[in-house]
């Protein structure tokens, strides 16, 4: 059964802002450190709009959980090709809502980068 549907929608210009800004200290601030490796191996020119995706997963992720960006941390959410997944705490915090399967997808076009996160609980029938 569906627990929680999340979208976001993110302007890469902002990502862009932020990393010529701060520099992969704003990268690293909002992804665990594999998945920030992960996107500065890839083609520099692409990182904002890779940044601004993963930025609207997490936006995505706490509407489908209805408590926004808060109350879990943002380091603890992975996304990595097309798998969406949780670490740590957030494995609890999940657990406690009955949640145990997540979906996630990015599109990237014209200097916006859209998120969907899907969250579900597995069904048990009843007689």
């Amino acid at each position: 059964m569906i627990r929680g549907i999340g979208t976001d929608i993110c302007p890469a210009a902002r990502w862009a802002h932020m990393i010529e800004r701060f520099g992969e200290r704003s990268i690293r601030r909002i992804l665990c450190t594999e998945e920030a490796d992960y996107l500065l191996k890839g083609n520099r020119q692409r990182l904002p709009e890779r940044m601004a995706g993963r930025w609207a997963m997490r936006e995505a992720f706490g509407k489908a959980l209805g408590v926004g960006l808060d109350g879990w941390s943002w380091k603890e959410l992975r996304f990595m090709d097309g798998r969406l997944w949780a670490e740590g705490d957030l494995v609890l915090k999940l657990q406690e809502k009955g949640i145990d399967r997540m979906h996630g997808s990015v599109s990237h076009d014209s200097g916006l980068a859209f998120a969907v996160v899907i969250l579900e609980e597995s069904s048990t029938l009843h007689d």
